[in-house]
């Protein structure tokens, strides 16, 4: 939950540094922009790892099968 809210809060961010409002000097924006990125793109990969470990533990997982009673009766 933590790598979501960190995605969203980098994009609250970004949209802060790219606005024309944020008045920082442009090779600024650029390098915290890049950072920013940088950071949704591995937390995205940790996100997707995380999710097809799961996706395998829950494919990988077999039915409980319990054994069945049959009653002879000799005629």
């Amino acid at each position: 939950m933590i790598k979501i809210s960190s995605i969203t809060g980098l994009g609250f961010l970004i949209l802060l540094v790219a606005s024309p409002y944020f008045s920082i000097s442009t090779s600024w924006k650029n390098m915290i922009l890049m950072i920013c990125g940088l950071a949704v793109v591995i937390l995205s990969y940790l996100i997707r790892k995380e999710l097809h470990k799961v996706i395998k533990i829950v494919h990988r997982a077999t039915e409980v099968k319990s054994d069945t009673y049959v009653e002879n009766n000799p005629q």
